[in-house]
């Protein structure tokens, strides 16, 4: 069986997350639900740990978007800072677009070790060099970024110091991995897929 560059399943990965964003309220329940299952049927552990970072986050977006959306006041009754069902569902379908997101990124820690996925940004990154964009800081950084998502929860100001620092003379060694026409192949049909999904709803 082929297997694709890491590059190609990041593509892929990238334009599943563009997907299910674009999907309407419903749909979104749908597929965050679907993929809050699916991420706890490949890692249960991990993906309790990233959404139990973010349900503070979860709940603000919904009591954000139902006391600050005009609509039919859930308590028509109460005058004073009254929800409404519209922003409630809002702030739901928000939400879900949220948890969605951290389920995608809960399967990509899994099946994808760290030192493939920098792989995938350095390869990716590198299209970008004619516009200045070094591709080794920028798959260093992101790389860092979601390998914090799975590290130990840090203070924001620490977490910070940790990333701007030094390395300290440590080195990063990448296994080189040709990027066959299968894997260019499979790029290109998500970037299409994505310039007609666009095309389309305009």
């Amino acid at each position: 069986m082929m297997e694709l560059h890491p590059a190609a399943m990041l593509t892929l990965w990238a334009g599943v997350a563009v997907f299910v964003q674009a999907l309407p309220s419903h749909g979104m329940w749908v597929a965050a639900l679907g993929l809050v299952v699916l991420a706890a049927g490949i890692d249960a552990a991990r993906t309790a740990k990233l959404v139990r970072r973010i349900r503070v986050l979860l709940a603000v977006i919904i009591l954000m978007f139902g006391f600050a959306t005009p609509g039919t006041a859930m308590l028509p009754f109460w005058t004073a800072a009254n929800p409404t069902w519209d922003g409630l569902m809002l702030g739901v379908t928000h939400a879900a677009r949220l948890l969605a997101m951290v389920s995608l990124v809960a399967i990509l820690l899994t099946k994808m070790p760290v030192a493939r996925l920098v792989l995938a940004l350095h390869v990716l990154a590198a299209g970008f060099r004619p516009l200045g964009v070094s591709p080794d800081r920028v798959a260093v950084r992101l790389s860092l970024v979601l390998a914090e998502l799975d590290g130990p929860k840090l203070q924001w100001r620490t977490w910070l110091e940790t990333v701007e620092a030094p390395g300290g003379g440590k080195t990063l060694t990448l296994d080189v991995v040709p990027v066959c026409w299968q894997d260019r192949a499979v790029m290109a049909a998500v970037i299409f897929v994505g310039i007609g999904g666009v095309w389309w709803r305009m």
